[in-house]
C-alpha cells in the first residue's frame, strides 16, 4: 500500500514539474524540489483542485488543535441518541425535546424506542443537526441555536461525549481540544443567585456580593465535576491500560462560558462564575461568551457585556479571554449592529482571540482593528462550514482573505462539527478549495497557530512567535521534534504543556512530509 502511494506521489510530482518546465520558455531545465517540505508543497499544489485527494491529504496531516468548538454541539446526533438511551432519557416525538425519566404517558417516550422506529430515529438526527436542512420550517441559523435547548438533558453524559470527541480527534490527527462547556446543574445555582441579588450598576459591588453569597464554592464544585468528566472519558478510553485507545493521547482543556442572551444580572453572574472557575480549575484555561449574537438582548447589551469583561479582566488579569464577536452579516441585523463588535471585543473586552469575526469589513474601525490583531497578535478563529451554513457567507464573501492579507494569525476550527455534520479535516479542504492563494506553508502555519495561540499553559517552543523561524534557546541545538531531545531541551519541554505538544507535532509534521519525498528513506 505504501509502495502504491509513493508511486502516485512521485508521478504527480513528475507531471507537475513537467508542466512547469514546459511553461517556462526562459529555462530548459527546472530543478526538482529538494526538501521534504518543498516536495509536500508541490504535491499539495498538484492535488488542490481534487477534493477527494485533498481530503486524504488533510486526513493524514497532523492538524494541531481544534480550539473553537462547543462540547455538546461537537457530538453527532447518532451519538446523542446512544447516550440519551443509556441514561434512560425520554423524548417528545413531536418536538424532539429531551426529558428526564420517567416518561409521561401521551407526552414522551423512551429515546431507546428510536432503535426500533426508523422514522423516529431519522427525525431525531435531522432535528438535532443540520442534516436535510432544506426541509426545515425555520432557517438553519434558528434551527441550529434551538438544538442546544432540545438536547440539554443529555449534557449529564459529558464524560461519554468527551470520550467520543477524543477518539474522533485521534482519528483525524488532532492533538488538542479546547472545548467550551457549562455544567447545567451548577449554572442553575448561579442563576438563582443572580435573581436573588438583582441588578447593580456598580459591577465591582455586584461582584463582591456574588463572592459573599458563595460564588467561589460553586466554582470549586464545577472544577471537581470537570475532573470527574475528564476521568470518565479516560476510563471509557481505557487510558493507562494495555488496551488504551488512541484518544488517550489527545489533550483536552476547557473554556467556561456565559450565555449572552440572558438578563444582564444573570449574564454578569455567569461571567463572574466563568472567571472564578478559570482561576480555580486546572482543566479550565479561559472564558467565553456564547449564544446568537443577533439575539435582541445580545445586541442591546453588547457594549455592557464588554464592560463586564473589562471589570472582570481587572479582577482576574491572568485569565485568558476568547470572544465570539462579529458572527453577523448584512441582512441578519441592521447595518449599525455591524460597526463595532470585533473592535470593542478587543479594545474593551480584552479578547486574546476572536471567534468568527465575519463582519470585520463592515466595521468603522476595521483597518485599525486588523492592524492591532496582526501586531499584538490576536488570532482569528475561522469557521468556514459554520459561516456558510448559518450565515450564508462563504468563498469570496467570507473575510478570510482579508485576515490573510493583513497578516492576522489564522486558526482553522470547526465550531460545532456534530450539529454541522462536518469535521476539522473538511475545514482544511474548504480552505484549500476556496482560496487559491493559500499554499502548503500557509496551511502549516495555520496548524502551528492552533497551538501557539491556544490557552495551554507554559512557554512556547518558538522564540520568534508566529514567524516560526527560531526555536526557544533551550532547544536551539536540537533537531526540531526529535524523540530524544537534549537534557536542557527535555527539561524545558517538561515544564510546558504547550511546548511539549508543539514539539510532538513538529516531529510528526516532518514524518508526514517525508512521505512525499521521493529521495527520503
Amino acid at each position: 500500500m505504501n509502495c502504491i502511494r509513493s508511486t502516485v506521489v512521485f508521478l504527480s510530482l513528475f507531471v507537475l514539474l513537467g508542466v512547469i518546465a514546459c511553461s517556462d520558455s526562459g529555462n530548459s531545465t527546472v530543478s526538482a524540489p529538494e526538501s521534504p517540505e518543498e516536495q509536500t508543497a508541490a504535491y499539495f499544489k498538484a492535488i488542490r483542485n481534487n477534493p477527494s485527494e485533498l481530503r486524504k491529504f488533510f486526513l493524514s496531516m497532523p492538524k494541531g488543535g481544534d480550539i473553537h468548538h462547543h462540547l455538546t454541539g461537537a457530538v453527532y446526533a447518532e451519538t446523542l441518541i446512544d447516550l440519551a438511551a443509556a441514561q434512560d432519557l425520554c423524548v417528545n416525538p413531536d418536538t424532539c425535546q429531551l426529558f428526564s425519566s420517567p416518561c409521561k404517558s401521551g407526552e414522551t417516550i423512551p429515546v431507546s424506542q428510536a432503535y426500533e422506529d426508523w422514522d423516529l430515529y431519522n427525525k431525531l438526527v435531522d432535528n438535532w443537526s443540520l442534516r436535510n436542512s432544506q426541509y426545515f420550517n425555520s432557517s438553519p441559523h434558528d434551527h441550529f441555536f434551538a438544538i442546544f435547548g432540545e438536547i440539554a438533558p443529555a449534557e449529564e453524559a459529558l464524560g461519554g461525549i468527551l470520550a467520543v470527541l477524543r477518539a474522533r480527534a485521534a482519528e483525524e490527527r488532532v492533538y488538542y481540544l479546547e472545548t467550551m462547556i457549562q455544567i447545567p446543574t451548577e449554572e442553575e445555582k448561579v442563576i438563582e443567585l443572580a435573581k436573588k441579588l438583582g441588578w447593580d450598576d456598580d459591577l465591582y459591588r455586584f461582584y463582591e456580593k456574588l463572592i459573599e453569597q458563595g460564588l467561589g464554592e460553586i466554582a470549586q464544585s464545577i472544577s471537581a465535576r470537570l475532573h470527574e468528566y475528564y476521568s470518565r472519558s479516560s476510563e471509557i478510553l481505557q487510558c493507562g491500560s494495555a488496551h488504551a485507545e488512541p484518544g488517550c493521547n489527545v489533550t483536552v482543556r476547557f473554556q467556561y462560558y456565559a450565555l449572552r442572551t440572558l438578563p444582564r444580572e444573570q449574564v454578569f453572574s455567569e461571567m463572574a462564575l466563568a472567571f472564578e472557575v478559570a482561576a480555580k480549575a486546572s482543566l479550565v484555561v479561559g472564558v467565553n461568551l456564547v449564544g446568537p449574537e443577533d439575539d435582541y438582548t445580545a445586541l442591546d447589551d453588547y457594549s455592557l457585556h464588554m464592560q463586564m469583561m473589562d471589570v472582570l479582566h481587572g479582577i482576574y488579569p491572568d485569565v485568558k479571554i476568547d470572544l465570539h464577536a462579529g458572527e453577523l452579516d448584512l441582512g441578519l441585523v441592521p447595518p449599525e449592529d455591524l460597526r463595532f463588535h470585533v473592535s470593542e471585543a478587543i479594545q474593551v473586552g480584552h479578547a486574546n482571540r476572536i471567534g468568527h469575526g465575519v463582519d470585520i469589513s463592515y466595521e468603522l474601525e476595521s483597518k485599525e482593528t486588523l492592524k492591532v490583531m496582526a501586531q499584538k497578535p490576536i488570532a482569528i478563529e475561522i469557521l468556514l462550514t459554520s459561516n456558510k451554513d448559518l450565515l450564508d457567507v462563504s468563498r469570496d464573501t467570507h473575510p478570510f482573505p482579508v485576515y490573510l492579507a493583513q497578516n492576522v494569525p489564522i486558526i482553522i476550527a470547526t465550531d460545532d462539527p456534530g450539529i454541522l455534520r462536518t469535521d476539522l479535516t473538511e475545514q482544511f479542504v474548504l480552505c484549500a478549495s476556496w482560496y487559491s492563494e493559500v499554499g502548503y506553508r500557509d496551511i502549516k502555519r495555520f496548524v502551528r497557530n492552533s497551538l501557539e495561540f491556544s490557552f495551554l499553559s507554559g512557554d512556547s517552543v518558538w522564540a520568534s512567535g508566529m514567524g516560526y523561524s527560531q526555536i526557544a534557546a533551550a532547544c536551539a541545538e536540537d533537531t526540531l521534534g526529535t524523540q530524544e531531545p537534549s537534557t536542557l531541551c527535555k527539561d524545558f519541554l517538561e515544564k510546558s504543556e504547550k511546548a511539549m505538544l508543539q514539539w510532538q507535532i513538529e516531529g510528526d509534521l516532518m514524518a508526514f512530509e517525508k512521505t512525499f519525498c521521493s529521495e527520503c528513506e
